[in-house]
């Protein structure tokens, strides 16, 4: 299961992709994933900070173009969406860890993913 508690303790394993989707599947293991790191590496590969100052940019524009209530909604989701993705970080880069070896072996180097046997 996915854990983020800092006081567990055992000792962290190296498995391979394979190993680690059987292992995770018959449940002999136990995933710690640091949510700022997983947001981090979140953010960097799918260009967030980009993405946000186009929505802000987009929602400026309708408020000053179209109408103010429009635009008020559009900025007011750029800035939940940081938000948004942080809180959800963390599970979804474990299915994407579990689903895609290179997304896999990335965590495990930089250390956002730690497998823990049960």
């Amino acid at each position: 299961m996915a854990g983020t508690d800092p006081s567990t303790t055992g000792t962290a394993v190296t498995l391979t992709h394979a190993a680690f989707r059987q292992a995770w599947a018959d449940g002999g293991i136990r995933v710690d994933i640091d949510p700022p790191g997983a947001y981090r590496y979140l953010a960097a590969r799918a260009l967030l900070p980009l993405v946000q100052l186009a929505v802000l940019g987009a929602g400026v524009g309708t408020a000053l173009m179209v109408h103010w209530f429009p635009g008020v909604l559009v900025i007011v989701a750029g800035f939940l969406l940081p938000r948004l993705t942080r809180a959800s970080a963390p599970a979804f880069m474990l299915r994407r860890a579990l689903e895609d070896a290179v997304v896999y072996d990335d965590l495990v180097r930089v250390g956002i993913l730690r497998v823990v046997r049960c």
